[in-house]
């Protein structure tokens, strides 16, 4: 039988956040997000509100299945629009 220790310390990862989004009044804060979490959905609505409060445009963008092969094409021309039509972009949730 193996028996894990829950106290065990993290594991050690890269600290760096990546450069600051600086102000977000006026900018473009794209949010990607699916549908096979639908956690998701409630995590995206909190940011939306936060970041709109502080004077960004929300910009959501479902990326459908991806296990559909006859959608593949149109999922990546659709993220590269995304990509390119917003300053900022969330892209995970980190966990």
């Amino acid at each position: 039988m193996l028996v894990l220790d829950p106290t065990v310390a993290p594991p050690l990862i890269d600290p760096d956040r990546g450069p600051d989004a600086g102000p977000l009044v006026g900018k473009r804060v794209g949010i990607r997000y699916d549908l096979t979490w639908r956690s998701f959905l409630w995590a995206t609505d909190e940011w939306a509100r936060k970041l709109e409060a502080a004077g960004a445009e929300v910009v959501p963008w479902c990326s459908e299945s991806r296990q559909d092969v006859k959608l593949e094409e149109a999922v990546r021309e659709g993220l590269e629009r995304f990509a390119t039509d917003v300053d900022i972009a969330i892209v995970g949730l980190g966990n």
